[in-house]
């Protein structure tokens, strides 16, 4: 019986992952609007009709956002030259597709209330799932920071 290893494995270069989370300030835009949409003294109808073109493009933007960064941001490399933290990369880059799904499903759902006749208190349930949404990929995102500060040489880091 032989028992096969992977001969790659993931690691990230920071360089291009910082350039291409420098380079696109529209999501951060996008993301930042929602907070606007969380105020519970609102108009529900008109934060739905907000929320639903918003959900829409932040999924778009996404969806750039992360192929841009698995192609890019990160790479395989033999398991020999691989980083001690392999397997927090791996869960770090895997969450692309948990959080790229799960803002799908929210556009889903707000559209599915727009063209069902919104409901108050399922609007307020939506926002409290999108700001979930929000802190699960601002956390996503400190950590790929912390992964592109501790992948630089270290002449290279930042303080």
């Amino acid at each position: 019986m032989s028992i096969s290893t992977p001969v790659t494995a993931i690691t990230v270069n920071p360089a291009f992952l910082q350039e291409i989370k420098d380079s696109n300030l529209s999501l951060w835009q996008a993301i930042d609007r929602l907070e606007s949409l969380y105020k519970p003294d609102e108009d529900r109808a008109r934060t739905l009709n907000c929320l639903v073109p918003l959900l829409g493009e932040l999924r778009d933007l996404l969806a750039l956002q992360f192929a841009l960064e698995e192609t890019y941001g990160y790479m395989e490399v033999p398991t020999a030259a691989a980083p001690v933290n392999i397997h927090l990369l791996q869960d770090i880059r895997s969450q692309h597709c948990t959080l790229y799904l799960s803002v799908n499903e929210l556009a889903e759902q707000a559209e599915e209330l727009q063209y069902r006749g919104y409901v108050s208190e399922k609007v307020d349930m939506l926002l409290a799932e999108v700001r979930e949404f929000e802190m699960r990929f601002r956390d996503h995102e400190r950590m790929e920071a912390d992964l592109i500060r501790c992948s630089r040489p270290t002449s290279q880091k930042r303080s």
